[in-house]
């Protein structure tokens, strides 16, 4: 009988039925009071009470078949299949602990729509004072936003992110008053254990969403330190509107498994300066606009130094207004990482940013990134993990894990990770791509690839990105016609890689010239003078990123595959010997291998055989280093085929 009363509730059927009792009384008043007036019979009256008694019923029954949601009127069974889809299914298996909690999106109940950010903001900021309280675990923003519409199935929502309690909620804003209602679900029962209504103004509500984060903690009964219970207090704006400018650049800033652009970037800038403006003391404004800053660095979408100092001057901003703000400690550690490589200060602000908001995804992510690049693999993995446990259903999580498990050559794992990236967003087209990429990696077989491909639409070219992947596994194929159209139909002028097609020559966070494939393509067909053509021109397209960044180790390392391209040996070499200086494997132990590996295949094009094999035999095996199966494929290596110190690396089992 229970479980009855559990489904009626979760079919909406109680709304329903108090839905159609308070208009059917409406319609009986004005019957009763409006009839008469116009001389209309009682018999009319009475017909309208019957219509509506029998339609009771009527209605109770639709409510329980069908559900209204955002893509139109649907079979209750239909959206509850829907949802399942969704689920990750090792979250059924999960041991969940007692003080953890997921708040789910607030329902916008505002009469204005453009509203909608106000809704956001409340659910926004409960959440990020609850991510503050290190005895709780609270699941982050990502993955509770994509159950913002459709049927709510608590139960099943808990287990997929595993967590034993749900707050769910409703805001309303009128003018200058708020009307915020808030209910605290144990997700394992459906038992109601909290709910209340408030009212207030709207210059109060900051503070009520503090209010409402501690007796969240109290309901859950958490242990809050005294650092704990001030930061619930602490509030991130009084400026309404600068706060919703924030909310709108950092949804331009999340990364979705799609790609990321400059434009995005630029545009997510734009409106965290408006909001900057709005309120010169917003903390974690700054501290968006440093993470942005960097990210463009970084990414190669601008490597002007103007960049780093901005983010450095908004990180220290940040800092200045609110010391312990660990956003503020979380960007300064990407200005450290992305600007210069210093792991060891990141990793400091980093924990400072742990001990600040210890459930934040991003932070735990961020972690886990310092950690491999500094070499501590285990350490980076475990992080991860929890970061996945923060937001299961986070893509860029997510991604960070898959590349993780790709680089350690756990080639079951990195499936596995992808296949819940999958169950999460089916068509995310990086990691469609990416599922069939372990194939390369392990066995040097292209074809799953190249079936993957074929799924990807062709318009998803994020930073030439797609391009990238499928001109290189052309050049493995060495089918020169399909390498040719891919080029032609590139909208790109530079391109860029993540890291899904390869290693040699694989420059992740560097855009490659379009003209460099060009000139692979007609050397690959004989063509020298055409090939000599199209690296000219990546040259001086490299050279002028140099003058930007003359100390950048992945251009220099760019530069040398364009002069070895030439037969510029001496240039090649000496371009080779810096980007190895700036960027050995014990600097950084992601990127460092690969770096190598390309300052291999520059040996190898330039005839150094003994050079070229003595630094595969080094690396062949390492973290995320060049493996058997990429050997037996990437064309960089033909001219090593018959050694069989080669045979050897390249038949070694993954």
């Amino acid at each position: 009988m229970k479980s009855f009363f559990v489904e009626l509730k979760r079919r909406k059927v109680y709304r329903v039925a108090i839905a159609y009792a308070v208009a059917s009384w409406l319609l009986i008043q004005i019957a009763t009071q409006v009839f008469p007036f116009f001389e209309i019979p009682n018999w009319a009256v009475r017909l309208v009470v019957i219509v509506l008694v029998l339609g009771f019923p009527i209605a109770l029954i639709l409510s329980w078949i069908f559900d209204l949601t955002p893509q139109g009127i649907r079979r209750t069974d239909d959206s509850d299949r829907s949802l399942a889809a969704l689920q990750i299914a090792p979250a059924t298996t999960r041991n969940i602990p007692e003080k953890s909690i997921a708040v789910l999106p607030f329902e916008n109940l505002s009469d204005d729509k453009e509203n909608e950010y106000f809704a956001a903001g409340v659910h926004d900021d409960i959440l990020s004072n609850l991510a503050k309280v290190a005895d709780l675990k609270v699941i982050s923003r990502t993955s509770v936003q994509q159950f913002k519409s459709g049927v709510r199935n608590l139960r099943e929502i808990g287990l997929a992110l595993g967590v034993a309690h749900i707050l769910e909620g409703t805001a309303r804003r009128a003018g200058n008053r708020i009307r915020v209602n808030a209910q605290l679900i144990d997700a394992r029962s459906d038992a109601h254990l909290w709910g209340e209504t408030f009212d207030r103004e709207i210059t109060d509500l900051f503070a009520l969403q503090s209010e409402l984060a501690e007796r969240i903690t109290q309901a859950l009964r958490a242990n809050l330190s005294a650092r704990e219970k001030t930061n619930l207090q602490t509030h991130p704006t009084r400026d309404i509107l600068a706060y919703e400018l924030f909310l709108r650049a950092r949804e331009l800033f999340h990364w979705a498994g799609s790609g990321y652009s400059y434009d995005k970037g630029a545009d997510a800038l734009r409106l965290i300066d408006e909001a900057i403006k709005r309120d010169p003391q917003f903390a974690l404004a700054y501290a968006l606009a440093s993470r942005l800053h960097s990210e463009l660095f970084w990414f190669g979408y601008d490597k002007s130094a103007s960049h780093l100092e901005k983010a450095k001057a908004a990180a220290d901003a940040a800092l200045k207004l609110q010391p312990d703000l660990g956003e503020a400690h979380l960007a300064t550690a990407f200005y450290y990482y992305y600007g210069f490589r210093r792991y060891d200060v990141a990793q400091k602000h980093v924990t400072a940013a742990v001990r600040a908001i210890p459930n934040n995804a991003d932070v735990l992510n961020t972690a886990g990134a310092i950690a491999r690049r500094d070499g501590r693999w285990n350490e980076a993995v475990t992080n991860l993990e929890q970061g996945r446990d923060r937001d299961p259903r986070n893509l860029s999580v997510l991604w960070s894990l898959f590349e993780s498990y790709l680089a350690l050559h756990e080639y079951t794992k990195a499936e596995g990770t992808v296949n819940d990236a999958l169950s999460v967003s089916p068509n995310a087209p990086f990691f469609v791509l990416a599922r069939s990429a372990i194939a390369l990696f392990r066995d040097g077989e292209t074809a799953p690839l190249r079936s993957s491909l074929r799924q990807i639409p062709g318009s998803f070219d994020p930073g030439g990105a797609t391009s990238t992947i499928a001109l290189r596994l052309s050049l493995m194929e060495r089918d020169l016609d399909e390498a040719d159209r891919v080029l032609a139909a590139c909208a790109h002028e530079k391109l860029d890689d993540n890291g899904l097609s390869g290693v040699a020559g694989a420059l992740d966070g560097y855009i490659v010239p379009k003209s460099w494939y060009a000139g692979l393509i007609a050397r690959a067909r004989g063509n020298e003078s055409s090939a000599h053509t199209a690296f000219e021109h990546a040259k001086r397209a490299v050279r002028d990123d140099l003058m930007q960044c003359p100390e950048d180790a992945k251009t220099l390392a760019m530069l040398a595959l364009i002069h070895a391209g030439l037969g510029e040996k001496k240039d090649a070499l000496a371009a080779a010997g810096r980007a190895g200086e700036l960027l050995p494997i014990a600097k950084d132990s992601f990127d460092g291998p690969i770096l190598a590996t390309t300052l291999a295949a520059v040996s190898a094009k330039l005839g150094e055989n003994e050079s070229a094999i003595r630094q595969l035999e080094s690396l062949v095996g390492i973290p995320n280093g060049p493996t058997p199966g990429t050997l037996r494929v990437e064309p960089e290596w033909d001219s090593l085929r018959d050694d069989p110190r080669f045979k050897k690396l390249a038949e070694r089992v993954a």
